[in-house]
């Protein structure tokens, strides 16, 4: 079956400093996040959409043409820990070896952000498992989450390194069965006209 995972839209306008925000900080989107989801649901048709529980996931997968979202834990943002709210050059002058190893090697960070990526990982594989259960070969499945659990679905579909940063309003592409997840494609962007 085909997997679309979408990281939600937009949550800084251009004027703001973007901070790391993750499942403690609940943001809606801004009006490009919104015209990011716009563009997406012109290009899906789902059998199911999925999402996490934070306003930016839900806003985002209801934007999207399709049945209802569901909720599925597997798909909430990460708890970014002593990160969550600073900027950038905050992480990297306070942890700058953990930070550049997340950045660029998608290296856990252990004992800073507040899960381990084996209690992810548990629910990914629950996740994965609860679609192939459900669905027919031939469905097409959206989850809508955030670029720090996209990182995790990279590592099981790709030995080509490190996860590749998902921007806001993109998507990835996986290909499901029961003995294999394959990556189709990464980081894709539908652009309007």
């Amino acid at each position: 079956m085909q997997l679309v995972l979408i990281r939600h839209g937009n949550t800084f306008e251009a004027h703001q400093t973007p901070t790391q925000i993750g499942a403690r900080t609940d943001l809606p989107l801004t009006t490009h996040g919104r015209a990011q989801a716009a563009a997406l649901a012109a290009h899906f048709k789902p059998t199911a959409i999925y999402t996490g529980p934070l306003q930016r996931q839900l806003e985002t997968a209801r934007l999207l043409n399709g049945p209802p979202p569901l909720l599925h834990p597997a798909l909430t943002e990460l708890d970014y820990g002593a990160w969550e709210g600073l900027t950038s050059e905050q992480i990297a002058s306070q942890w700058p070896t953990e930070y550049t190893a997340w950045n660029e090697e998608s290296i856990w960070p252990r004992g800073l952000f507040a899960r381990t990526p084996e209690y992810h990982l548990a629910l990914i594989y629950q996740w994965l498992d609860h679609l192939l259960a459900t669905y027919p070969s031939n469905a097409l499945i959206l989850g809508v989450t955030s670029n720090g659990l996209l990182r995790l679905f990279h590592s099981l579909a790709s030995e080509q390194g490190p996860a590749p940063k998902v921007k806001t309003g993109h998507f990835c592409e996986l290909l499901l069965t029961p003995t294999e997840i394959s990556l189709i494609s990464w980081n894709q962007q539908i652009v309007s006209r």
